[in-house]
């Protein structure tokens, strides 16, 4: 071989690991992709076609470094099923739908009634879209929520996300839900879904309204922000701080543990809670006075009407929502997990609250 050949040859040699390293020849620059902050799905009725709703956060940076107010880009799609909606809006579109930075996923109440699953499947499956993004049920017009800008400024998405995070507007009546729970507790027997139910605002975008109660994958009852309230304290999901508003006082309740035990009775589930509960109070009535006592005897009372209610309705539907049936799955065959919501209709469950009122100061000295 000649001394030019041989030299062809030798680039010909270390050009070819080029070939097989170089990755991303397909990906689309970030300049071209419309980042999905939040999608909503809705379907008004059995015979309606399936709408999905898309927004994108366009951020336009002006001369003095603000964003200007439409810093947002929205439309809609009808599709046999989701993914068919999103393949048909690409054709609508001047960029590339990247739904990898979802932030919520927001559900019609009339298609949360008649069932989520077939709806949910395809992220699970394709996983395009992030399993830890929120998910919330959402009474009221779709297109508004969708079209309106946010009232505090952040982007679609982060809103949406923001409004339930601890660290931010999250409070313990709002609870967040993730589409991997979601899905997680639809082919669970022993555990039912409870998804935060927002219902549409006149100044800003929603308004906590309660959440809803899932049998399977199908809406069916919802509880109040009281009842919600229990039920964060009884699933270990309280965090922060909460007040509760009494009718001569106002009490915050900074911290709590809840002890649950179970055992079985004749064939039927005993489920014992004991909740002890650390509160401060905030204010008190100038005209109707009480002592010490009488606040906590009336926040427990308050507290025992919220959980006879919420539990009478969970049992009511067979929605084991606080996931009591895990605790029974080393005492239950395979064959009776599907039978666990007929069984927690008819279990036997019991509470009581232990209050620590501090903080009461020289007025409610004797």
């Amino acid at each position: 071989m000649s001394a030019s050949g041989y030299g062809r040859a030798m680039m010909l040699l270390l050009c070819l690991p080029i070939v097989f390293v170089a990755g991303c020849w397909d990906s689309k620059d970030i300049d071209n992709r419309l980042m999905l902050g939040v999608m909503g799905i809705e379907k008004r009725s059995a015979d309606s076609p399936l709408n999905v709703w898309f927004r994108f956060p366009l951020p336009k940076g002006t001369q003095d470094g603000t964003t200007s107010k439409q810093d947002f880009f929205t439309t809609s799609q009808y599709g046999q099923t989701v993914s068919d909606a999103m393949n048909k809006v690409r054709y609508k579109l001047p960029k590339a739908l990247d739904p990898s930075s979802t932030r919520a996923i927001l559900l019609d109440e009339s298609l949360a009634k008649t069932g989520v699953d077939p709806y949910l499947e395809f992220a699970i499956r394709e996983r395009s879209v992030p399993l830890d993004a929120v998910v919330a049920v959402i009474r009221g017009n779709m297109e508004r929520i969708f079209t309106h800008a946010n009232p505090t400024g952040e982007l679609t998405g982060i809103y949406t996300k923001l409004f339930f995070e601890k660290y931010a507007g999250g409070i313990p009546r709002k609870n967040r839900t993730m589409l991997w729970e979601v899905y997680a507790k639809l082919y669970n027997p022993l555990h039912s879904n409870l998804i935060p139910l927002l219902t549409e605002g006149k100044q800003n975008s929603y308004v906590l309204a309660g959440n809803a109660i899932f049998v399977k994958d199908k809406l069916v009852g919802e509880l109040n922000l009281d009842e919600s309230l229990l039920y964060e304290i009884f699933t270990h999901r309280f965090h922060d701080s909460e007040v509760e508003l009494m009718s001569k006082s106002d009490i915050r309740i900074v911290h709590n543990h809840t002890r649950v035990s179970t055992s079985f009775k004749d064939g039927k589930p005993i489920i014992r809670l004991d909740t002890s509960l650390v509160t401060t109070l905030i204010d008190s009535s100038r005209y109707r006075r009480q002592n010490a006592s009488e606040v906590v005897a009336e926040l427990e009372a308050d507290l025992n009407a919220h959980a006879k209610s919420m539990f009478e309705k969970t049992q009511r539907l067979g929605a084991d929502v606080f996931g009591f049936g895990d605790r029974f799955r080393s005492r239950l065959q395979p064959s009776e997990y599907e039978k666990w919501p007929e069984m927690f209709k008819h279990a036997e469950i019991s509470y009581s609250f232990r209050v620590d009122l501090r903080n009461t100061g020289l007025e409610f000295l004797d």
